[in-house]
């Protein structure tokens, strides 16, 4: 989960003619996330969402920069706090029924996981299978989700060494739902193509 993580893309369009703040908005925060200004990306979507409370959007890319900088950092106090915050932003919200927001919650959970597996395992694993799976009830088609359980359970059973060949194939469904799974909302998330691309190519090593 570690490797990569960094290399999630957001792939967006919108046109460059009469754009609300709002869009401008998060094109500048995505394009500063884009090139690597990780603090000044969340500051600029935090911004967004007070400014529009109503809308989800915004405050979950302030939370999945969080997310992905504390699996790329090595420090481990930074990891900590970057996780804490994000929970912080995750927990305050009423997205229970929003599948993307449960699989960033998951994802959250597993980078603190990582922390210190031999003693977090056993209390935050089942709540990240039941994050996962409720994603997937929510909407079986969203890839993110399908991919973040199947990439959880390849991580534990790879511990055990266990078969994964059925994760694998979990990964491959995700990568055809990448190609099927259209965002309805502007700006909603896009990511993971790439990071099934690379599991699937290592699958069974």
């Amino acid at each position: 989960m570690k490797t990569l993580i960094i290399a999630f893309f957001v792939l967006f369009s919108v046109t460059t003619y009469a754009q609300s703040p709002y869009e401008k908005g998060m094109i500048q925060g995505l394009a500063l996330w884009k090139s690597g200004k990780t603090t000044e990306a969340a500051a600029q979507f935090e911004r967004i969402a007070q400014a529009e409370p109503e809308n989800w959007i915004a405050l979950y890319y302030q939370a999945l920069i969080g997310t992905t900088a504390a699996f790329a950092t090595s420090d481990q106090e930074e990891k900590l706090k970057l996780i804490e915050n994000t929970k912080i932003i995750l927990n305050n919200s009423s997205q229970d029924r929003n599948s993307e927001w449960l699989t960033l919650k998951a994802m959250n959970l597993v980078a603190e996981l990582t922390t210190d597996p031999m003693t977090k395992s056993q209390t935050l694993a089942p709540t990240i299978y039941a994050l996962y799976e409720k994603a997937i009830q929510l909407d079986p088609n969203n890839p993110r989700a399908v991919l973040g359980l199947a990439e959880f359970q390849i991580g534990s059973k790879k511990y055990f060494k266990q078969d994964t060949s059925k994760e694998c194939e979990a990964v491959k469904k995700a990568l055809n739902l990448f190609e099927t799974h259209k965002p309805t909302l502007p700006f909603a998330p896009t990511w993971g193509k790439e990071r099934a691309e690379h599991i699937v190519q290592n699958c069974g090593q």
